[in-house]
């Protein structure tokens, strides 16, 4: 065609009127979405993020502004920085090893520390193993977590965008969020009952002494119970209305996106329950009721389930939401204020004590210089390990209480918190603790190398004497035979 009604231009009717489709050509973004390999041209922009593929290359479900304001991710990759792809790999290489090597040495140190009599044994070095221990289990959680992320983020690197949605509603990522509050407070509970232990311990020297197992049973047991309780609570169903705020379905023809809210799920089933004549009162419940009701009464209708947008999928790292990282971004969740004020009261305490315990230190009559010195390397471990907590922890606590009071982060807080300021501090405690490293110079292993070594070097020192000694004597016989020689001569 020459020319076309002006009223046909950018009118989004596809196939386009002009043989060289320059009617739907530069219109409006508002109405037009042009697919990026240009198969077709465009897509009504009511048809972005669907669910369903209009474009061939699929750029009508992850469009270039779709990560805009993800500082973690981007459309090709689940981690886009590689300064924190490589630093993962690390901090996960180091929470695992570190951490089992810790587990193993610590159950030595408890076997060698059951075979001694009962009246020589010290119940202080028994219970502080336990609670080292109890850390290191729970830090070995946040390793196993960063190792799955660093898995997951090579699995998805080039095509990110079209696992987004399945990965972050998946029961692996809700698992690994799971984990993730489990071993911060499981570590966090831990270093409080290590702190408040040795506290006793400086002041009640004695009474100390007499503290038995089943005491330290009890403080782990609360130890988990409460890190499980407060991991699994967002997942209970009484909860779920305000734990959940999107479910992902199936292409469905009614509904214009593949996520829906609740409000929209209880609209639906209302509207179906007029349709079909069906007596009951307005729809209520939370998620999980409204889809039981869907399925049951309404089978043929209802939107297949692919998984809930919940407490754990903010982000493709599987971290409960923490902070407001744009206008749009609900206020930070009362369970996550709750824990951070948790976390944030804990470690005020422990600072608090170790201060007490270095006062009372300080003032002690120890006369026996070698108790000194234990005690003081004593300190300074716990002292390190405590600052490093701090340092990892309150950066977390400041910014959460920033964004309860409606200041709106920017996203690489987020993305600092998630990748670095959480996890590495598991990855750092065996290190500081420095446990393995004593342990293992005192393993006969280590014992072994250093006798092979000292023999090593004995050998070489003795071939290295050997030609000088050979030399010497060749030397001592030479002017020996000439002397011979010169006597002989002379008596002939």
């Amino acid at each position: 065609m020459v020319s076309i009604p002006y009223e046909k231009y950018c009118d989004g009717v596809y196939p386009p009127d002009c043989i060289d489709k320059s009617d739907e050509s530069n219109c409006s973004d508002t109405t037009h979405f042009y697919c990026e390999n240009g198969d077709p041209l465009f897509v009504p922009r009511s048809k972005v993020l669907d669910g369903k593929r209009d474009c061939s290359d699929f750029s009508d479900e992850c469009p270039p502004n779709l990560f805009d304001n993800n500082a973690l991710s981007s459309r090709e990759e689940l981690i886009k920085s590689s300064f924190l792809k490589v630093l993962i790999w690390f901090m996960a290489f180091f929470a695992i090893v570190g951490n089992v090597s810790v587990l193993i040495i610590t159950f030595v140190k408890l076997r060698r520390f059951t075979k001694e009599p009962a009246h020589s044994r010290s119940n202080i070095n028994v219970l502080n193993n336990i609670l080292i221990l109890n850390l290191a289990v729970a830090d070995f959680f946040m390793g196993i977590v960063l190792f799955t992320l660093a898995v997951k983020t090579a699995q998805f690197s080039g095509n990110y965008c079209h696992e987004d949605k399945p990965w972050r509603t998946s029961s692996l990522c809700i698992s690994l969020g799971v984990m993730t509050v489990i071993s911060s407070e499981a570590s966090v509970l831990t270093l409080v009952c290590i702190t408040s232990y040795r506290l006793y311990v400086v002041y009640k020297p004695i009474g100390s002494q007499r503290i038995r197992l089943w005491i330290l049973a009890i403080w782990i047991f609360f130890i988990w119970f409460c890190s499980f309780l407060l991991a699994f609570l967002p997942l209970a169903n009484s909860l779920s209305s305000s734990m959940i705020t999107h479910m992902l379905i199936s292409q469905n023809p009614y509904f214009s996106s593949d996520t829906v809210t609740l409000h929209e799920l209880r609209h639906f089933t209302n509207r179906l329950a007029s349709l079909k004549n069906v007596n009951f009162s307005k729809v209520s419940g939370n998620w999980y009721e409204t889809n039981a009701l869907l399925q049951q009464m309404f089978s043929t209708y209802a939107p297949s389930n692919r998984g809930y947008f919940g407490y754990y999928s903010h982000s493709g790292v599987c971290m409960p939401s923490l902070y407001r990282i744009s206008v749009e971004d609900p206020n930070t969740h009362p369970l996550s204020s709750a824990i951070i004020s948790f976390n944030f009261v804990a470690l005020l305490y422990i600072a608090a004590a170790y201060f007490a315990i270095y006062r009372r230190s300080v003032g002690s009559r120890v006369t026996s210089s070698g108790s000194q010195a234990k005690a003081r390397k004593m300190y300074r471990k716990i002292t390190v390990l405590i600052i490093t907590d701090m340092c990892c922890w309150f950066p977390v606590c400041i910014m959460t209480f920033l964004s309860m009071s409606g200041v709106v982060l920017s996203p690489t807080a987020y993305a600092a918190s998630a990748v670095v300021l959480l996890p590495i501090n598991s990855s750092l405690n065996p290190v500081i603790y420095a446990a393995p490293l004593e342990a293992l110079r005192s393993t006969k292993f280590m014992q072994r190398l250093r006798q092979r070594r000292q023999k090593r070097h004995a050998t070489r020192a003795t071939q290295f004497a050997s030609p000088h000694k050979a030399n010497t004597t060749n030397t001592v016989s030479t002017s020996a035979d000439v002397s011979f020689h010169k006597n002989n001569a002379e008596i002939k």
